[in-house]
């Protein structure tokens, strides 16, 4: 019957593709064999050598690790100051020797100077643009500063209007301590017209 012979040829379809994939199979297990002479390599290359009963530590090839120190020197040095003064806050050059709390002055300045040094203090007034009271200012400041330093020969002032109400002041001298730059700037700022001193 027709239901006979559909089945009959399914089978033989069946059957025909099974043996198809069978000689695949066998075809691509010889491809996989070594050929004549041909030695198998090993799977493992990390494989310990078992010649000697040692075994190797991974660990023995490897440089020990070096700590870096930091050291700068200044000399011909085309740094800015204030990267440098940053690097040795840094490295703990500026420590403070002695006692070290918020009642302290000059912890800073005494750690970054090495006394006697030339200092410029700068100072902001106000004259109201009279060159009268700018002239008086002048002399106050002058005279406030020597008061503490006593370098009256070694003071050098450069005086820069701010505007018209405004005069900058950049005075320098020799100070011997952090106490005697702490002690002229309290003065300066006691001056009626100083508005700004750094």
């Amino acid at each position: 019957t027709a239901t006979t012979a559909t089945t009959a040829t399914t089978a033989t379809t069946t059957i025909a593709g099974l043996q198809s994939y069978s000689s695949s199979c066998t075809a691509l297990q010889e491809q996989q064999q070594p050929q004549d002479g041909e030695q198998e390599q090993p799977s493992d290359a990390n494989d310990h050598d078992h010649d000697n009963g040692n075994q190797q530590n991974p660990t023995e090839d490897k440089e020990p690790i070096v700590q870096s120190t930091v050291t700068m020197d200044d000399g011909g040095s085309d740094l800015t100051d204030r990267f440098k003064y940053k690097v040795q806050a840094l490295m703990g050059n500026f420590n403070p020797t002695g006692e070290d709390d918020e009642r302290q002055d000059g912890n800073i300045l005494n750690a970054m100077m090495k006394f006697p040094v030339r200092y410029t203090f700068n100072i902001v007034g106000r004259t109201e643009g009279d060159d009268a009271i700018q002239e008086i200012y002048v002399e106050d400041v002058k005279r406030t500063v020597l008061e503490t330093s006593g370098d009256s020969d070694g003071l050098m002032c450069h005086v820069t209007p701010r505007g018209k109400n405004f005069v900058k002041l950049q005075c320098e001298v020799t100070v011997h301590s952090s106490q005697m730059i702490n002690q002229i700037y309290e003065d300066l700022d006691k001056l009626e017209r100083t508005k700004m001193r750094f």
